[in-house]
């Protein structure tokens, strides 16, 4: 899917106001989307387009993202589109990313707690 149509997917839940794509280590396709500005909301929509309510994928997808965004700041990459992935993260190495640990996991939480649908 092309993130426009993930966009479009998305919009009956809230206003996007951005999308991140995340390909797991089996090769599976999400995105992550965020809905709002001020009162962030999430929504992670699979290659099909349809949203996700499984907690263990909206936490993996989750993970993978601020993962790959901390790895992309510590290697001065800036802002620039990339799939976060295993394989991406390899490429640029996290060592450094230890210490970000707690960093992620408030990013899950915050995803979890601000998440559209219930999570099963």
């Amino acid at each position: 899917m092309e993130l426009e149509e993930v966009a479009a997917a998305a919009a009956s839940y809230g206003r996007v106001s951005g999308v991140l794509a995340a390909e797991s280590a089996a090769g599976r396709r999400s995105y992550l989307v965020a809905l709002g500005e001020d009162d962030r909301q999430w929504l992670v929509i699979d290659e099909a387009g349809r949203p996700v309510d499984d907690r263990v994928t909206v936490r993996e997808v989750a993970s993978l993202v601020a993962m790959s965004e901390l790895a992309a700041e510590l290697a001065g990459e800036g802002d620039v589109a990339r799939l976060a992935s295993p394989t991406y993260l390899d490429t640029v190495g996290t060592a450094d990313l230890g210490p970000a640990t707690p960093i992620v996991q408030a990013f899950v939480a915050d995803v979890e707690r601000g998440y559209t649908l219930p999570l099963r």
